[in-house]
């Protein structure tokens, strides 16, 4: 622990613990504290880890093939945010209709993969399942469509 404090750290004597209680009675609720609150930090690293996932695209395209490990996320978000400095993050940041076209195209992606999880979870669909496929395809058409119908309406505004 970095604490650097004298709490639990196994020593003798005074200066271990305070009030009435002792090393036995205080120090069993100071660590049940101190585990509630560890286990807060980390679920907030995880949420967190978890919201980046869904926000960096690399991520996001990965995370269906295999469980990132969260040094996997922070670096694909690094390297996007400097791709998106490079690219000038400020002529995005500025303009809320293409935000909002990533958005959608994020959460329209998000979407199918979790409709894909649902039929072969769900609804007992092999991978291969001819139905599963023509749906997809659909989808990623539909997708692509709309990504290419939004880019050339853009550069006209």
């Amino acid at each position: 622990d970095s604490s650097g404090g004298t709490g639990s750290s196994g020593g003798t004597g005074t200066g271990g613990t305070t009030g009435s209680g002792g090393a036995s009675g205080g120090g069993s609720t100071r660590k049940k504290r101190r585990g509630i609150i560890e286990k807060r930090r980390r679920d907030r690293i995880n949420n967190s880890l978890a919201e980046l996932r869904r926000l960096v695209p690399a991520a996001f395209e990965k995370q269906g093939s295999a469980k990132l490990e969260k040094a996997e996320i922070l670096q694909m978000t690094v390297d996007h945010l400097k791709m998106l400095h490079a690219k000038g993050l400020d002529a995005l940041a500025y303009d809320p209709h293409k935000l909002a076209i990533d958005y959608h195209s994020v959460g329209f992606r998000e979407c199918m993969a979790e409709t894909s999880r649902y039929l072969i979870a769900q609804e007992g669909m092999d991978i291969q399942d001819p139905l599963r496929l023509r749906l997809m395809s659909h989808l990623q058409c539909f997708s692509a469509q709309r990504d290419l119908a939004n880019k050339s309406a853009s550069c006209y505004k």
